[in-house]
């Protein structure tokens, strides 16, 4: 067993296996629709292989990809399903190879088990939306961004540039990660040179669709308008103050009048609807910054609550015990990892520079969901970035700052206990 933990090929068996399970998923899913699912970003892949002039109200990043397989094999919703399969293939190496540079073989082999097991991604590895992208982008410009800093490679550097470009098409709202990552590469190198390469790189996809966005609608759209119209939702007088994403697992009922100015507001030119949503938002912050620091603080607490299941794949309806069994083995995952990941972090006299990436690339990441909404299944892309420290875990650690280790470990379960609470009230 221990040379089986041990051994490189043992990668290849786990993801055929995970690879496995979530084939026999899909075949029982199929093109039916499940909770939660997103399928705007097919319809708008079937956009833009038509050559459609629209407004783009999502993201393009996975549109693009998904534009790829239908060009291939056809329309349909099940081949946009089997196309995520792909990206669960190359997170989970990516998944490997970033471990397994900062730790170990085994702790790397034990990294893809878990996420070969867990609930959340084992349900959305066939979901057509930007779970999975964003999470094997986040992991794989981690990894290259450690290895072109250790080996000082151009090549690595321009495939960071490549993954940064795609990323911030993937999630418009990653768009700090652009400055970020080279800024980091910089600070560790001090070579300009290998810090402005993937800065460069990363600009060509993006300047591509700014272009390509302005000629379709005759504006200047930056990467897609519905982070406008989150930030209106989730920043003025009628928002919730802890539950402010409106399709969250606790959704809240939007007075009538809000409703009323939603419908004004959808009346106006699309370019004035851009700026009323931002207007109406900055207006309401700047008049109430206290209520704004208050939901910022609650979004953040939210981030890390632990997502809700409703059954699926193992059953599109299914009743409530089964959703509640999955749900409580996801927390088999989850807790243990963002735990130990506090742990790791709080056992080191210094935290590495490695470490120090991850947790920044996360909190860049993550920021945008604290300003505008934020509900559970939004950690999906950074909870694999907490497990890369959490599997660092060695018997041997004693920590150094207990009494923080302490603070943040009572924080965290006090976030989950209230949203039990939370979640068993509504």
């Amino acid at each position: 067993m221990k040379k089986l933990f041990e051994s490189r090929y043992a990668v290849y068996v786990l993801v055929g296996f995970g690879l496995l399970i979530r084939i026999i998923a899909l075949a029982r899913v199929g093109g039916q629709s499940l909770y939660y699912e997103n399928t705007a970003y097919d319809r708008m892949a079937l956009q833009l292989l038509a050559g459609a002039k629209f407004a783009p109200y999502w993201p393009p990043g996975v549109p693009y990809y998904l534009m790829l397989f239908h060009r291939v094999f056809g329309g349909g919703l099940l081949v946009a399903r089997a196309s995520i399969l792909l990206v669960y293939v190359l997170f989970s190496f990516a998944l490997y190879a970033l471990v397994r540079e900062l730790w170990s073989t085994r702790a790397a082999i034990l990294a893809v088990l878990a996420f070969v097991l867990y609930p959340s991604y084992i349900r959305w590895a066939f979901n057509p939306s930007t779970e999975f992208p964003a999470a094997a982008c986040l992991v794989s410009i981690v990894w290259l961004t450690v290895v072109t800093i250790r080996r000082r490679s151009i090549g690595f550097a321009i495939a960071i540039g490549l993954l940064l470009g795609a990323m911030a098409l993937v999630r418009g709202s990653s768009l700090g990660l652009v400055l970020l990552v080279p800024l980091f590469v910089f600070f560790r190198t001090r070579k300009l040179s290998l810090a402005f390469v993937p800065l460069l790189v990363a600009t060509f996809p993006i300047s591509a669709w700014l272009w390509k966005a302005h000629d379709m609608t005759g504006r200047f759209v930056m990467i897609n308008d519905s982070n406008a119209e989150n930030f209106f939702q989730s920043n003025n007088q009628y928002t919730p103050l802890y539950n402010t994403c409106i399709g969250g697992p606790v959704t809240w009922n939007p007075p009538p009048q809000f409703k009323k100015l939603e419908q004004e507001i959808e009346c106006q030119p699309q370019p004035q609807q851009q700026k009323t949503y931002r207007k109406l938002a900055l207006t309401h912050i700047l008049a109430r910054p206290d209520l704004f620091m208050l939901r910022t603080f609650n979004r953040f607490r939210a981030f890390f609550c632990f997502p809700i299941h409703k059954g699926e794949p193992l059953a599109h309806s299914g009743p409530a015990w089964l959703g509640i069994g999955i749900t409580a083995v996801e927390l088999c995952f989850y807790w243990p990892i963002m735990a130990l990941a506090i742990v790791v972090c709080c056992s080191r006299g210094r935290l590495s520079w490695e470490i120090v990436l991850i947790l920044s690339t996360a909190l860049v990441y993550a920021i945008p969901c604290f300003l505008t909404c934020s509900q559970p299944r939004y950690n999906f892309p950074v909870v694999p970035l907490f497990a890369a420290i959490a599997f660092g875990f060695n018997r041997r650690i004693v920590p150094r700052r207990k009494q923080l280790m302490c603070a943040l470990l009572a924080s965290f379960f006090y976030i989950q206990t209230e949203w039990i609470v939370i979640v068993a009230r509504s």
